[in-house]
């Protein structure tokens, strides 16, 4: 999964960023015009079928952001920023997971504002998904 969305954002000229969120918050090299994704570490649960084949899913949270400024309202940001998150970047990682044949479980998306010390903004996403290589 990692690869995954390591080349998915690579693909798409987007900042990729795997850390924990308290490491997160510590990045430093915001750009206002740059999407960024941030991904959580990746849980994996394994099952197995009678015959020993392994079939892995992943959870997790990950992040589509961009930089913001934080005098706009509510509205202004959704318009500015989330709105174009959710019709671009987001539909993007849902369009290349859907080509890659994943199994799509769980994707949650909540609209998150002026996250970190560099007032981010965009969607969380929680997800559970089960790739087939």
């Amino acid at each position: 999964m990692y690869e995954f969305l390591k080349n998915t954002a690579e693909d798409n000229d987007w900042v990729f960023e795997y850390s924990r969120s308290d490491f997160q918050n510590l990045y430093d090299e915001m750009t206002n015009d740059e999407i960024h994704l941030f991904v959580d570490p990746i849980t994996t649960s394994s099952n197995f079928s009678d015959s020993g084949a392994e079939q892995k899913t992943y959870f997790g949270k990950m992040m589509i952001l961009v930089g913001s400024d934080i005098d706009e309202d509510y509205k202004e940001k959704y318009e500015d920023n989330i709105k174009p998150i959710i019709d671009g970047a987001l539909q993007i990682l849902k369009d290349t997971l859907v080509c890659s044949d994943a199994n799509i479980l769980k994707f949650e998306t909540t609209e998150v504002i002026n996250l970190f010390d560099f007032n981010l903004d965009g969607v969380l996403i929680n997800y559970n998904i089960v790739l087939n290589d």
